[in-house]
């Protein structure tokens, strides 16, 4: 006796279920939609009123005359004289120690850094070293880097500390590359 079992004959997937499934995804994402719709309006009704505002804004108060566009020049050219003064004055303290830190050899110890007054790319720096080679060392660094240039020299002096210590104190000028 042989047994066969024909699977074909009986309907597995149930439609009535999936049916239901569907319906309840369709009318949940239906009700996202209009909530979506309904931010986009929402939002573009306050994008318009605050552009309504801005413009209320820019005019002045109402009666008071226009400023007239010589004065807005000259406002925005004291503006810009006052950016430039500000950037000018301003130096990026962070940059400029990682630099130097590239750069400082074993053996010498910074006291002073100091931007100049007229110019904040221009730095003087003064320290002490242990050796002069350290000093030569450090004048090669800063020489061969490409964020200094103009490396000078002010001064050099021998420093003696007691009996047994001794280095060179030294003062330097160059001018450094931010960027």
């Amino acid at each position: 006796m042989k047994l066969t079992i024909n699977l074909a004959t009986k309907r597995y997937v149930n439609l009535r279920q999936l049916n239901t499934v569907l319906t309840a995804c369709f009318a949940i994402t239906a009700l996202f939609l209009v909530y979506l719709v309904r931010e986009v309006a929402n939002n573009q009704v306050e994008i318009n009123k605050i552009k309504s505002q801005s413009a209320a804004a820019s005019r002045g108060p109402a009666g008071a005359p226009p400023v007239p566009a010589e004065q807005m020049r000259e406002l925005d050219g004291k503006i810009a004289f006052a950016n430039a003064l500000i950037d000018r004055k301003t130096v990026n303290w962070i940059s400029l120690l990682d630099k130097l830190e590239q750069v400082v050899p074993a053996g010498v110890a910074l006291n002073q850094v100091e931007p100049t007054a007229q110019d904040p790319q221009v730095i003087k720096l003064t320290g002490m070293a242990l050796n002069f080679d350290n000093l030569r060392v450090l004048l090669e660094n800063m020489e061969r880097s490409p964020s200094f240039s103009e490396v000078y020299l002010l001064s050099q002096s021998d420093r003696k500390v007691g009996t047994t210590q001794q280095g060179y104190s030294f003062t330097l000028s160059c001018k450094v590359n931010y960027r």
